[in-house]
């Protein structure tokens, strides 16, 4: 093939920048290779003659020291995805290198809607250009435009006779508008960090610039806050309605009991602080979302109270003293994600019911003079909560957002120094009044194909208007739906990124992103897990056999873990096909010889196990004291079942539970089955009986302070006759409930 040098011989595909434009996957002419499919769609690319081999010898050279963490990374996506290891280097370029540069000199040829030192401005910054020819060569104007080339790069690599190849070609591209987010839900299905990790590197190949984190709500706050680590301790406690702190006391001290193991865990803060890293390195910039006023139920009810009544459905912005508490929040914030130009205060779905006629409120407002609250009281509330929160994050340097348009603050000229997330409506109304937004459809009210960010659900907005640009939300997503699935979902990217790009048809925006789907999994699964047996659902029986990577390249081995922690080089080494039993979740990664992560983190399906044994318990009649509830019933506990949504549970402690084996037996052995959840812990007694009036205890496990496992606990004990077994249930350290999945008897010697 000719050189790129021979300009006789290339053909020229430049996108239009306004109206209709040529696709960048049309075909070239005669002697120039085809273009790649690119989602989202480059601003300008030229099609050369000819390929650049990835191949043993080639290197990743950075220009200087301020973009060699992005070269680091760049190398090892290039090995996941090819088995090809590019050194990285500094110096002059050679045949086959890949250069990396920061050019402020790299200028968009359009203008861009940014935030800059906390003003919207029109700048022309934020572009990048690559080269490849012999060697390539990727300029950005700054280090995140330079990783928005090396995605570029990513998603151009081929197969070319067994070997992999890029295209010679040209390119310059830079985002319509700066805020290309994508928003992740981590607080109502507890999302881990090491998934968010692999949402990292999906943004980043997707070129997504901003991953939006909702970290509280009512039912949980994942996040770390510095002066107040009991924040978390009532993740799973819903408040919908009367609370602890107002009429029932008890009313709610049992909600979220069970929650699914670690789905509601708090962070843990400086591994939340390496996660920011994390990204920042990839050029991809997380954005802290602390919800007010409301959806923010667990957060108060485990301050006591001090925010306001959990049992109001909103924090108590009718009273001055919750704002220093508020404003070390914010400045919490500030000092974990350090990168980030933007602060989300919420502002969603706020719901007044209860909150509106409390008698100190209708003193504020009169006190304040505000409005009545059914006549513009509420609106002058929600403006003075937003205006006090924007002083705190303006103090920091850094913008603030909230959710505008329904059941949110109002629109109000006064707070345009914040940028609203048009989710529902308003989106017109807010720049009429002089907002600059960004577009979060709940709805896409045109052809998808037709889809870009001046459309906000029914509202067509005009491109003259302030439109910061778009993002994806995934509302409730839980870490294996997430990670298996959403991440690798980029459609909507394309009106974000390249709104000017005509698509033919939705088909088309599906090919590329199926296409570009399994150029990212090559990275994301380079340790990729696969796990076989007897399966329904997300429940089995029996044992899995699980298989993961052996041929790896040279120096890098595969690591796992059973449990859903991240896997590192410390972590258990694959060598050889598994066979696992009990509940199970796989996680998967690889790195190199030096430690460092290649790729992503590879993931499966969450498996609930079902152990069935037949034992003297199977079937036998059972009693219980206390009250019986009808999803969690007293034969649950030996129906032959270890099966975690299957458990005898009542309230509140001590209770107990009494198999009658319906004839004498020597016993010698029980197992018994709590409820486990990696964190709490049972404390229980056993008695026999061989008439059920006379009873001998042969367990005594009242001081256990150990975290119940999905094994159970075995105790053996002097050979005794027994038809009855009680397992007096006494502390359950999460909560006053106590919860049996299964017991299980034995005959002394068998």
């Amino acid at each position: 093939m000719k050189s790129c040098s021979d300009r006789t011989n290339r053909s020229y595909l430049v996108l239009s920048l306004a109206g209709a434009m040529c696709l960048a996957w049309a075909c070239p002419a005669r002697g120039a290779e085809p273009a790649p499919r690119f989602l989202p769609t480059p601003k300008s690319v030229t099609m050369h003659d000819g390929v650049m081999p990835i191949a043993p010898g080639g290197r990743v050279i950075a220009a200087d020291e301020n973009i060699k963490p992005l070269a680091e990374v760049f190398s090892r996506e290039i090995l996941a995805m090819t088995g090809v290891k590019l050194e990285v280097a500094s110096g002059e370029a050679k045949a086959g290198d890949i250069v990396l540069k920061i050019n402020p000199a790299v200028r968009a040829d359009q203008d861009i809607l940014a935030v800059q030192k906390r003003e919207v401005v029109k700048t022309r910054d934020l572009a990048h250009t690559i080269e490849v020819g012999d060697t390539t060569v990727v300029e950005g104007w700054d280090y995140r435009a330079t990783c928005e080339g090396t995605a570029t790069l990513l998603q151009s690599l081929r197969q070319d006779g067994g070997k992999w190849v890029l295209p010679k070609m040209s390119i310059k591209d830079w985002p319509f508008a700066d805020y290309t987010g994508y928003m992740l839900d981590v607080a109502r299905q507890g999302v881990p960090i090491v998934a968010l990790k692999d949402a990292v590197i999906a943004m980043r190949y997707w070129k997504v610039r901003y991953l939006h984190l909702h970290f509280s709500d009512d039912s949980a706050l994942v996040y770390p806050l510095r002066k107040y680590p009991d924040a978390g301790k009532f993740n799973g406690a819903i408040n919908n309605g009367d609370n602890p702190l107002r009429k029932y006391p008890d009313a709610g001290k049992f909600n979220g009991a069970i929650n699914n193991g670690d789905m509601t865990k708090v962070w843990d803060r400086e591994e939340l602080k390496k996660l920011v890293a994390f990204a920042d390195e990839r050029g991809v910039t997380l954005v802290p979302e602390f919800e007010t006023p409301a959806h923010c139920g667990s957060y108060q009810s485990a301050l006591g109270g001090a925010q306001g009544d959990p049992g109001f459905r909103m924090m108590d912005i009718a009273n001055d003293n919750i704002y220093p508490t508020l404003e070390e929040i914010v400045d919490d914030l500030c000092e974990v994600f350090k990168s980030s130009p933007f602060i989300h205060i919420g502002g969603d779905e706020i719901q007044w019911d209860w909150y509106a006629n409390a008698p100190h409120v209708k003193a504020y407002l009169k006190a304040h003079n505000m409005r009545e609250i059914d006549k513009g009281g509420k609106d002058d509330l929600l403006k003075q909560h937003v205006l006090r929160m924007n002083e705190f994050i303006k103090k920091r340097g850094k913008k603030t957002i909230y959710w505008g348009g329904y059941q949110g603050p109002p629109l109000d000229p006064a707070m345009t120094d914040c940028i609203v997330y048009s989710w529902y409506l308003g989106a017109i109304e807010a720049q009429k009044n002089g907002f600059t937004t960004i577009t979060v459809p709940w709805e896409i009210s045109v052809p998808f194909e037709k889809w870009n960010i001046f459309s906000c659900n029914k509202e067509m907005l005009q491109r003259t208007d302030r439109v910061l640009g778009g993002s994806r939300v995934a509302w409730e997503c839980g870490a294996e739906t997430y990670v298996l699935a959403s991440i690798y979902e980029a459609q909507r990217q394309e009106g974000t990124w390249a709104p000017d790009t005509v698509s033919p048809s939705v088909k088309d925006l599906q090919d590329r992103e199926k296409l570009q789907a399994a150029q990212l999994s090559r990275i994301l699964n380079a340790a990729a897990i696969k796990a076989e047996g007897a399966v329904e659902g997300d429940t089995y029986s029996g044992e899995l056999t699980v298989t993961m990577p052996t041929s790896t390249p040279a120096g890098c081995t595969v690591h796992y873990t059973t449990n859903g922690d991240e896997p590192t080089v410390k972590s258990a080494k694959y060598e050889k096909p598994l066979k696992l039993t009990g509940s199970l979740r796989l996680r998967g990664a690889m790195f190199d010889a030096g430690g460092a992560l290649v790729g992503g983190y590879a993931w499966a399906q969450k498996y609930n196990y079902r152990g069935h044994e037949e034992n003297l318990t199977t079937g036998k009649p059972v009693t219980t004291t206390g009250g019986v509830n009808p999803q969690e019933k007293p034969e649950f506990a030996n129906d032959g079942w270890v099966d975690l949504q299957k458990f005898w549970g009542t309230i509140p402690a001590p209770k107990s539970w009494t198999v009658d084996l319906q004839k004498e037996y020597t016993l010698d052995r029980i197992r018994v089955f709590p409820y486990w959840d990696e964190k709490r812990y049972y404390q229980y007694t056993v008695d026999v009986s061989t008439d059920g009036e006379k009873w001998t205890q042969v367990v005594d496990d009242s001081k256990n302070t150990t975290p119940e496992v999905e094994q159970g606990r075995e105790h053996k004990f002097k050979a005794s006759p027994a038809r009855y077994v009680r397992v007096n249930m006494l502390k359950n350290s999460d909560n006053d409930a106590v919860h049996l999945v299964e017991v299980r008897v034995y005959e002394a010697g068998k």
